[in-house]
Parts: C-alpha cells; sequence; structure tokens
C-alpha cells in the first residue's frame, strides 16, 4: 500500500507563472533589460529562483557577473514576495483531491526546488500549507532536485521515511529525482515539462489531477501497471 505522497509545487499543484513572471519581469525592466513574454515564463521554471534569473539575463543578452546576478535575484524576489499569489490559481480538482487524501490521514509533502520561504509563502496565501507535514524548496538542501535525496530529505521531515511513497510531478527534473530516491512516479501532463510530458520517465501519466487517486489504486496493483 502507498502511505506517503511527496508533490512538486510549480506545474503540478499550481500554475504560478503569472505572478512569476510579472515579478521577474519588473527585475528585467527595472534593469533596464527585455522582458520575457508571459508565453515563455514556464521555459524558466523549475530549476530554482537562481537558475531562472541567471537564464533570464542570458536571454536579455546579459553574461552577468555574480555580484549583478545576486542583486537582481534578490530583486526579483522582493517583487515576487510582495505578489506571490494575486494571480496564481490552484489547478481543476487540487483542492478537492487533497482534501480526500488528507482526510484518509495519508502524510503529503512538497519537494519543490522554489525557494524555501517562497514556497511557504505562496501555499500559505492560497490556503495549502495545511495539507502538507513538510515543505522543502531547493533553496535550504545540499543536494537539490534531479537528485533524489532532496525526495529524502522531505520524507524525513515527514517523518515518513521507510514509508511506501511516490513522487508526483510535471517535468523530468521530479522524475528523475523521484527515480534517484527509489520511488514510483507519477507525471501530470498539464504542467511545465519542456518537452513531451508522455515521454517523461513516469510510472503513469495523468491529464487531470482528478486523476490521481486512479493512478495511486492502479500503482497499488503493479499488475495493473502496463510493462514498458
Amino acid at each position: 500500500m502507498i502511505d506517503a505522497l511527496i508533490f512538486d509545487l510549480d506545474g503540478t499543484l499550481i500554475d504560478s507563472v503569472p505572478d512569476v513572471g510579472a515579478a521577474m519581469n519588473r527585475m528585467l525592466a527595472g534593469a533596464g533589460y527585455a522582458q520575457i513574454p508571459d508565453e515563455n515564463v514556464s521555459d524558466y521554471v523549475g530549476w530554482g529562483a537562481h537558475a531562472m534569473i541567471k537564464k533570464a539575463l542570458a536571454t536579455a543578452g546579459i553574461l552577468s557577473p555574480d555580484g549583478e546576478l545576486k542583486q537582481r535575484l534578490e530583486e526579483y524576489l522582493a517583487f515576487y514576495r510582495a505578489a506571490p499569489a494575486e494571480r496564481t490559481i490552484i489547478y481543476p480538482g487540487v483542492l478537492d483531491v487533497l482534501n480526500n487524501l488528507a482526510a484518509t490521514g495519508i502524510p503529503m509533502g512538497v519537494c519543490t526546488n522554489k525557494p524555501h520561504a517562497m514556497s511557504k509563502l505562496v501555499l500559505d496565501a492560497l490556503d495549502m500549507s495545511r495539507y502538507f507535514a513538510a515543505v522543502l524548496g531547493g533553496d535550504i538542501v545540499p543536494h537539490r532536485k534531479p537528485d533524489g535525496r532532496h525526495v529524502h530529505d522531505t520524507l524525513h521531515l515527514m517523518n515518513a521515511e521507510g514509508r511506501s511513497a511516490v513522487m508526483i510531478g510535471d517535468s523530468e527534473t521530479d522524475m528523475t529525482a523521484g527515480r534517484d530516491a527509489g520511488l514510483p512516479v507519477i507525471a501530470v501532463t498539464y504542467g511545465y515539462a519542456h518537452g513531451d510530458p508522455y515521454q517523461l520517465d513516469a510510472d503513469i501519466c495523468i491529464d487531470r489531477f482528478t486523476d490521481l487517486p486512479e493512478a495511486l489504486r492502479r500503482l497499488s496493483t503493479p499488475d495493473s501497471i502496463p510493462s514498458a
């Protein structure tokens, strides 16, 4: 039986691109750099804020020295902190499914490369923190996703080490982290995958979050999963 769940955050539980993009473009505009079109912002998400801002500056033609990169990152985080969830949406079905899972008592956690403080702030703003026994951002661990140790550190904070856990995410980073942690993995296809989500190394792909309970049931009955 599956008795612990680890979720990615952005692109899996929430669509944060509108607020992330707004903060990033405010930073770029303030520095006099070209902004990122809204439809391209998701291409920058998934590896953490430091990598995102470095890539955004490179796109603008700025190969920033470390000092400037640090300054621009701090500016971005300040803008994001001021408006963490004005336009962020919770994906359809997420709250209903989390409510039902919480009622069973199964421990759930969030393992994200998003900065830890921002992850907590966004979840609090969306009234979602109550569902999770632990939230662990990528900036406070020595090894972040795609390293499986980030997943294990999250399980440790959840007091769920040794349990039969599953990793649920939207990207190659999530799938690799789950595999590296020795867990089965479920991919959501509606998120920020940088490529064909059906080509991710997942045990099961789901098109809607409401498909998650059935996917968990299938993972609990391995014979029901077709061989690769």
